[in-house]
């Protein structure tokens, strides 16, 4: 008897250390439609109005990430698609909002515009609805408040652990 349970402990055991080795060496990192999605994301580059200037444009593509072995606690995961547009606009605050609400919802976002505190107005939001747990978040606003100057951005996170990271 003392014989099946060593036996069933050492085979436990090796059955634990592959289980783990797939995990870390050979588990697939890879995304369902990742590369439609991210293309998605970064497509609200279409969103900026045609007389903008001064446009800058910063995009990353979602990855898997691994934890940083000098942050105690820190986890592997993946990052976030994220595309965030800086120009500037001289037309007034209504027009650009609807211009680039036109785009979006062109592209098939929907507007659900939020209000982060009762003492400030509705923030322009819109989602996109991906085929996934998470949404497309689109958010527009002024970088200053009535300046000429404006922040667009889309981001997307694939189901699954937050990667945090090395700074």
């Amino acid at each position: 008897m003392l014989r099946i349970v060593k036996r069933l402990v050492v085979l436990l055991v090796v059955v634990a250390v592959g289980f783990g080795a797939w995990i870390f060496l050979g588990f697939d990192h890879s995304i369902p439609n990742g590369g439609v999605i991210a293309n998605e994301v970064l497509g609200i580059r279409g969103a900026v109005p045609k007389n903008a200037s001064d446009v800058h444009v910063q995009a990353s593509s979602a990855s898997w990430i691994r934890g940083c072995a000098q942050i105690p606690g820190a986890h592997s995961g993946w990052s976030t698609d994220e595309t965030g547009i800086t120009f500037k606009d001289s037309d007034p605050h209504s027009v650009v909002v609807a211009t680039v609400s036109r785009w979006l919802r062109r592209a098939g976002f929907a507007r659900d515009d939020s209000r982060p505190n009762r003492h400030e107005g509705r923030t322009p939001h819109w989602t996109l609805d991906v085929h996934s747990v998470h949404l497309v978040q689109a958010w527009l606003f002024p970088v200053v408040r009535k300046t000429h100057e404006w922040y667009l951005s889309a981001s997307w996170r694939p189901s699954g652990p937050v990667g945090d990271g090395c700074p």
